[in-house]
């Protein structure tokens, strides 16, 4: 049967119809759910990757210069390796142990591997633990004699620092000098009490049995870190006059240049006097005070 024109043009008028009315129910449904998200609240959630934790080791309690680490004096803590610079750490105790306490540490502290001296497993228990391991490759360790009043007795102690001023007479022989001969010392042990030694425990050995006169020959003996110059000139100044420790603050290393003094240099010293301004010649100054001026004058 043949088409004719009118007919293809009433099948095209319809096609259009249907393509428009699909447009318009698919723009409809399409608005209709835009409008129902919008009532639907969003939940945004953020997805945090789990942080690369590294081993890091730490005291498990106050750690003494000179001290040897056991097991117990150690424990591993995980923390975050992001953002954290770890090297020079140690991160197992096996790393630490063994080894000899080269400066203080407190509990919590990460132990680094410059605050510890090389192992010494196979050294006695006595030598890993006395002076000794104290004492820097190159330096001496010598004990000198004082009194309470020349070696600051009761408020010196191991890890603090002196100069040393020596009383002597002159190489004629004519007069008295005295000068600080060394500076900047620092100070080992002190009779039996070092930075590994608690007083309570010298103080029980004390009471175990030592006699009295003993101890107190014991407690006047002063162990200075010198190296081997300054320990030749502290053994000359030494047999030749005596010895004076000076202490000196933590933060201060500066070394003061000295020339001493002597006997005359004493009686010659006269202190300034103080020069007092005349008092008729203060200042004043104007003070403005519930709207009248007031002058006062300043002492």
């Amino acid at each position: 049967m043949k088409i004719s024109r009118s007919d293809w043009l009433l099948y095209s008028i319809a096609a259009l119809s249907a393509l428009a009315v699909v447009a318009l129910v698919y723009s409809f449904i399409e608005k209709r759910v835009a409008d129902a998200q919008k009532d639907i609240p969003v939940k945004t959630v953020t997805v945090v990757e789990k942080p690369v934790l590294a081993p890091v080791l730490i005291a498990s309690r106050d750690l003494f210069r000179g001290e040897k680490i056991e097991p117990d004096d150690v424990k591993v803590l995980m923390i975050a390796k992001e953002g954290i610079q770890i090297k020079g750490i140690y991160e197992k105790p096996q790393q630490a142990i063994g080894q000899i306490v080269r400066q203080d540490m407190y509990a919590g502290e990460w132990l680094f591997a410059k605050k510890f001296t090389d192992k010494l497993d196979d050294a006695p228990l006595e030598q890993v633990e006395g002076i000794t391991s104290l004492i820097e490759p190159g330096m001496r360790a010598m004990r000198i004699p004082v009194s309470p009043e020349s070696g600051l007795l009761g408020i010196l102690k191991p890890g603090d620092h002196v100069d040393i001023a020596s009383v002597f007479n002159s190489a004629n022989g004519d007069r008295q000098i005295s000068r600080v001969i060394l500076q900047n010392i620092e100070v080992l042990s002190i009779g039996q009490e070092s930075r590994f030694k608690p007083k309570t425990e010298i103080s029980e050995m004390e009471q175990s049995g030592t006699k009295k006169d003993e101890t107190a020959v014991k407690r006047s003996m002063v162990a200075l870190h010198l190296t081997v110059q300054q320990a030749e000139k502290l053994a000359l100044a030494m047999s030749v006059g005596s010895l004076n420790l000076l202490l000196r603050n933590a933060a201060d290393i500066e070394i003061k240049e000295s020339d001493g003094v002597n006997v005359r240099v004493i009686e010659s010293d006269q202190q300034k006097r103080v020069v007092r301004s005349d008092k008729g010649q203060r200042q004043t100054v104007q003070l403005l005070q519930g709207g009248e001026v007031q002058e006062v004058k300043v002492p």
